[in-house]
């Protein structure tokens, strides 16, 4: 499909680009071309936020994609993520359970905290550090692994499992060597868990695991293992980048807003900061949809089963709902973010990362009440934080 008339630009735009920094790219596209084709991507673009918003919910415009091979390449065929209907149902209901709010509620505190405060006493008073290597990613990776139920798994190799599989998950240029690091890092997660489904299949717990293999299913039945396997790879994924990942953004947004004491003064208000943090730089970036009819959309015919990517990084930063959406600002009002997605695809997680970021930020904040940046570094369209955010501790 050639790009419409009037777009010519858009064929410049290629993969790397959109990896070095995308948002003046989504500003373009939202400016002039709100739907648009991208040979790079070989799908439609959808930046601004109604849009973007319509096509998340429910409303009979898009559905998860019935094709989606690197999804499907990474997660195997019918996962939570490219399911609809009935087998997404099912799906959700092994997932769900204690991800519940009121579930969350009953556990989080005790689960998190103390994970939080082990981390965050050891880091030193004064001078410099990696604060995502050295703090919000293990203690996400940690929190996660505690609720799923391998709390014994290092942290270093849940980081190094987190980090090889979202490589391939992200690998829309179909590279083999990321499917191929990607397939060994799965392999050696199935070794992990197979003694453990083996105990729970007959000794339940309260358990993230427990829940996949049992939850919705007959009495006397489990789900397959392929299944559990692909449910748990979705969660160490998405479970690792929204708390952690969002927490440094956070951080990042607040030091350069010069508004991070404003948090250390008052914790109370770290849920908005990182509210903003997710509505700034969106964790995951863009959502694939495919058409379910025969759409138009900015004057750009999408027959029905056209593929499209909901860019909520983009219609997060929508100048018709969000006033100099390129800045972070913690006392912004305005529209709800779109970060966890929506319709029945709504992120199962987000409460669940919402409070690990939380507490990682409340007892960030009580160990170091003063911070400066000194440097951080940040790459990704698809998956987009910082990968470095160093910090000297002891300056403000």
């Amino acid at each position: 499909m050639a790009t419409p008339s009037g777009t010519l630009w858009v064929d410049a735009i290629d993969v790397a680009a959109l990896e070095a920094d995308p948002y003046p790219h989504y500003a373009r596209m939202r400016a002039e071309a709100p739907c648009v084709f991208v040979p790079a991507l070989n799908a439609h673009l959808l930046t601004t936020y109604d849009d973007v918003r319509a096509f998340l919910a429910d409303t009979g415009l898009g559905r998860a994609p019935s094709v989606q091979p690197v999804l499907e390449r990474t997660f195997g065929p019918g996962n939570i993520l490219v399911a609809d209907g009935e087998v997404h149902r099912d799906r959700r209901a092994s997932v769900d359970p204690p991800l519940r709010r009121s579930a969350v509620a009953g556990y989080i505190e005790d689960l998190v905290r103390p994970i939080a405060a082990a981390e965050a006493a050891k880091l030193p008073a004064r001078g410099s550090y990696d604060l995502v290597a050295e703090y919000l990613e293990p203690v996400s990776t940690t929190g996660l692994a505690a609720m799923l139920g391998i709390g014994d798994v290092p942290s270093e190799t849940l980081r190094r499992w987190f980090h090889t599989i979202i490589g391939a998950a992200g690998n829309y240029t179909f590279l083999e060597e990321p499917f191929r690091r990607s397939d060994e890092v799965i392999a050696e997660i199935k070794d992990v868990l197979e003694p453990i489904l083996t105990r729970l299949g007959t000794d339940p717990d309260d358990s993230g695991l427990s829940h996949l293999l049992h939850a919705g299913m007959p009495p006397g039945r489990t789900r397959s293992r392929e299944d559990i396997y692909s449910a748990f790879l979705i969660e160490l994924t998405g479970g690792m980048q929204e708390p952690g990942h969002a927490a440094a953004t956070t951080v990042l947004g607040l030091l350069q807003e010069g508004t991070y004491g404003e948090v250390v003064a008052q914790p109370g208000l770290i849920p908005t900061a990182l509210a903003e943090g997710l509505r700034w730089i969106a964790p995951i970036g863009a959502v694939f949809r495919e058409t379910t009819r025969d759409v138009t959309l900015h004057g750009q015919e999408l027959p029905a089963g056209s593929v499209v990517w909901c860019v909520v990084a983009s219609a997060n930063r929508d100048e018709r709902r969000f006033d100099d959406g390129k800045r972070y600002r913690l006392h912004r009002s305005g529209p709800t973010h779109l970060s966890f997605g929506g319709g029945r695809h709504f992120c199962a997680g987000n409460v669940f990362g919402r409070e690990l970021a939380r507490i990682a930020l409340e007892e960030l904040v009580a160990v170091a009440p003063a911070l400066s940046l000194a440097d951080w570094s940040m790459t990704g369209w698809l998956f987009r934080s910082p990968q470095q955010l160093r910090v000297t501790a002891g300056e403000a």
